[in-house]
This record gives structure tokens, C-alpha cells and sequence, in this order.
């Protein structure tokens, strides 16, 4: 097998935990306000020596890039830590009414919002090829919340509260389209995790203030290690040698790996209704995706 799908397997695995994480530092005593915060400040604690080291010590560079920002771009910039800050807060409160592999599968639907708010904002109509795609996966979303609604398992809050954190994650990436125009990426992705942590950390008062045990921080700093370094990352070094395509896919596959994982640490098993609606969900995305993926492929 070739060494780049490796790394593309080794990063879903990883991705895919962290809903399961999230939920063992909630039920460890923390509360999402403060697993964000520490999420965030540990991530940027990790990538700023990686910054340093590809830039073999000099930092000047990345920060005349940001420098160069317009201030419409800062505003941008600003706008995506918020959106990413309400997302994690939605998607963790979510994780701790329904189950996980509901919370997942819910908030990986993000892609067809980013659908429908660049039709909206940007005009961007959907491709006609994927329209099928996300009528299944909206079929696949409400037989979840019908999960719900009948009692069998999770809450249909708890639901919604994930189909924000899709929301809001969509939001996330278009402002990030308009930001990071003449940015490097880890100066972003660094100014972006300081201003959610700062954002985050200014909600505390409003949000139950800080709630962290020593077993809740294991799980955060997990969250940043496994996720952030070992998930994400992973398919960063993986585009060097696989095409975005594969890496799209091969996402689809988290809500399945947190759906094991969370059967492994806490014994959740999914109810009939409930597989059959995230797997309707997931199929809904990959054909989505298909869709897609040929519209640009003729426009080549």
C-alpha cells in the first residue's frame, strides 16, 4: 500500500476520537467552555514550535505576513475564530445530551451547509450532480432526529445543537476564503486558534466559568496531540502524494471511527433507527461529494 494512504487511515483514526474524548472530559468534570479553551491554547502551544523549526528560528517572516493582512481581512479573520469558538461550544454541549455517533454524524454535514451559504452569500449555486446527494443526507439527519424524538436514544436538542456546530463550521470556512488570501497557512491557523482562545476565554463568565479536573485535561491534551498534530497534520503530509479527493472521502469516515470508539470506552451501542440514519447520512455525503467531484472535473 502506499505510504501517503497510510498516513490518510492513521489520520481518520485519530479524527475520529475526538468526539469520544470530548465526552470522556465532560463526564471527567469539565464543562465545553473550558475543553475549548485548553483545546485551543494547547494547539497553538504545539504549532508555534513547528512554525518556528520550518522557519528554522525566524519567526519575522510569518509576521510581516500577517501584517500585510487588510483590515477587512482582520475582520474576516476575526469572524472565523467566532464562528469556530460557537462551533466547538454547540458541538461539545452536543456530545453531552446525544450520543456521539448522532453528534458526529450530525456535525459532519458541514459541506452541505457551506453549500447553501455560498449559495446565499456567494451566489454559488450547487452542482446539479450533488443535489441527490444532499437530499439523502438530509433524510439520513431527520431519521436521526426522529432517533430522537421517539426515545430510543440521544436528545433531539442535543441534535440541533450539533446541526449548529455544522452551521457555524461552515461559516468558519467561507470566512476563512475571504481571510486568508495573502496569509501563510500556520501564521493563520495560529492567529485563528489565539483569537478562538480569546474569544472563548472572555465567554467563561457567561458559560459556568472554568471547569477542568487533571483527567478532563488528559482528554483535551489528547484532543490537541492526536487530533490537531496527528490527525490533521496527517493530511496535510498526505496531499503531498494523494489528491484532496481521497483525503474528502476518507473524512467520511470519522463519524464510523467515533461511532467504535465511543462503543470501546463507554459502551454506546447505536440503536437500529440510529445506524440507519447515520449511514443514510454518510452515504447522502458521498454522493454529495461525487457529485461534486465530477461537476469539477467536466469544468476542467
Amino acid at each position: 500500500m502506499n505510504p501517503s494512504y497510510l498516513l490518510v487511515l492513521l489520520g481518520v483514526a485519530m479524527v475520529s476520537y475526538s468526539g469520544p474524548l470530548v465526552k470522556a472530559g465532560l463526564n471527567a468534570g469539565a464543562n465545553p467552555a473550558s475543553i475549548a479553551l485548553m483545546r485551543m491554547v494547547l494547539s497553538a502551544l504545539i504549532l508555534l514550535p513547528i512554525m518556528c523549526v520550518k522557519r528554522k528560528g525566524q519567526v519575522e517572516a510569518p509576521i510581516r505576513s500577517l501584517m500585510r493582512m487588510t483590515r477587512r481581512q482582520w475582520l474576516w479573520s476575526v469572524a472565523a475564530s467566532v464562528c469556530l469558538a460557537l462551533h466547538y461550544l454547540t458541538w461539545m454541549t452536543s456530545l453531552d445530551a446525544t450520543s456521539t455517533f448522532a453528534s458526529v454524524a450530525l456535525v459532519c454535514t458541514q459541506p452541505l451547509f457551506v453549500a447553501a451559504l455560498s449559495g446565499v452569500v456567494l451566489k454559488e449555486r450547487m452542482p446539479k450532480d450533488a443535489r441527490l446527494g444532499a437530499i439523502v443526507a438530509v433524510v439520513g439527519a431527520l431519521l436521526i432526529g426522529a432517533n430522537s424524538l421517539t426515545g430510543l436514544s440521544g436528545d433531539f436538542a442535543g441534535d440541533l445543537l450539533a446541526l449548529a456546530g455544522a452551521v457555524l463550521m461552515a461559516g468558519h470556512w467561507l470566512c476563512n476564503r475571504y481571510a486568508r488570501r495573502t496569509v501563510e497557512a500556520l501564521p493563520f491557523m495560529l492567529l485563528l486558534y489565539a483569537q478562538t482562545a480569546l474569544i472563548l476565554l472572555c465567554s467563561l463568565p457567561f458559560l459556568g466559568g472554568f471547569e477542568m479536573t487533571w483527567m478532563a485535561l488528559l482528554c483535551v491534551l489528547g484532543l490537541a496531540v492526536g487530533c490537531t498534530l496527528l490527525g490533521h497534520s496527517m493530511f496535510t503530509l498526505a496531499l503531498g502524494k494523494v489528491s484532496a479527493t481521497v483525503v474528502s472521502f476518507a473524512l467520511l469516515g470519522e463519524p464510523v471511527g467515533a461511532m467504535l470508539w465511543s462503543m470501546l470506552m463507554f459502551g454506546e451501542m447505536p440503536t437500529t433507527l440510529l445506524f440507519i440514519g447515520g449511514s443514510v447520512t454518510i452515504a447522502g455525503l458521498v454522493l454529495y461529494l461525487m457529485g461534486s467531484m465530477g461537476m469539477l472535473r467536466r469544468r476542467g
